[in-house]
């Protein structure tokens, strides 16, 4: 049985850690908030963490009580991502680390803590390491959401660079998604056009989103990959 943290289960977080447990997958995931989906997982014996990875003092409890909980750690799913529009001109440094803490820093630090348990484990694979993207970081970023792209920059980078520190035996990619779900503050009329900016005119489909999160938790010969999962979002130019 497979052990899988999980950051983030409001929305994306929430459908992969629906797959994993069907598919008998031992879960622990943290949340901020209890939402319906938390309490879907909690009645599905999934382990919740309440934590708010805004604040590095928590990272270690979640590492502890994971561990505590799971018996060790084979995998490591980051999908928590905060999304609100920062423009430039009334850009606050507030709200560069409002993203860039729970985007890229929790990333950074639980990945650390979680290692040295993955070595634990047998084989030559011996844990792997997730997070999520998005696919206009290292193309087109669009306006007035400078924080969040600035914080994706730097999550990019840092999957790359663990790839690297964590060789040859964690392996360490991410998924750049394109248009997914729709977030809560657009309306339909607006995520209708950013649909329609996508070659095949349809959302990413979040059974693709699974699918490829499954696939990299099973692969043994891919790392510091960051691959787009966009409707070709990428290749259709300017935003």
């Amino acid at each position: 049985m497979k052990r899988v943290l999980i950051t983030g289960v409001r929305r994306i977080g929430f459908y992969i850690a629906k797959r994993l447990i069907d598919k008998g997958y031992k879960i622990a995931f943290v949340y901020r908030t209890r939402t319906q989906a938390v309490e879907e997982l909690l009645r599905q014996n999934a382990f919740g963490i309440e934590a708010d990875l805004s604040d590095h003092q928590i990272y270690s409890k979640v590492v502890e009580e994971t561990i505590d909980h799971l018996g060790g750690i084979d995998a490591f799913i980051h999908s928590a991502s905060p999304y609100f529009s920062t423009p430039i001109e009334s850009l606050k440094r507030d709200d560069l680390y409002a993203h860039f803490v729970p985007n890229t820093e929790a990333f950074l630090f639980l990945s650390k803590l979680l290692y040295p348990y993955m070595l634990h484990n047998s084989g030559d694979t011996k844990g792997r390491i997730v997070a999520f993207g998005d696919w206009a970081t290292n193309t087109t970023p669009y306006r007035n959401y400078s924080a969040y792209f600035i914080s994706k920059g730097a999550l990019h980078t840092a999957v790359k660079v663990l790839a690297k520190e964590f060789a040859p035996h964690v392996l360490v990619n991410a998924i750049a998604l394109g248009p997914t779900l729709k977030p809560e503050d657009f309306s339909e009329e607006k995520w209708k056009e950013y649909i329609n900016k996508t070659p095949l005119k349809r959302q990413v489909s979040i059974e693709d989103v699974v699918a490829l999160t499954e696939f990299l938790l099973e692969a043994q010969s891919i790392t510091g990959e960051i691959i787009n999962l966009d409707s070709g979002r990428h290749i259709s130019g300017e935003c």
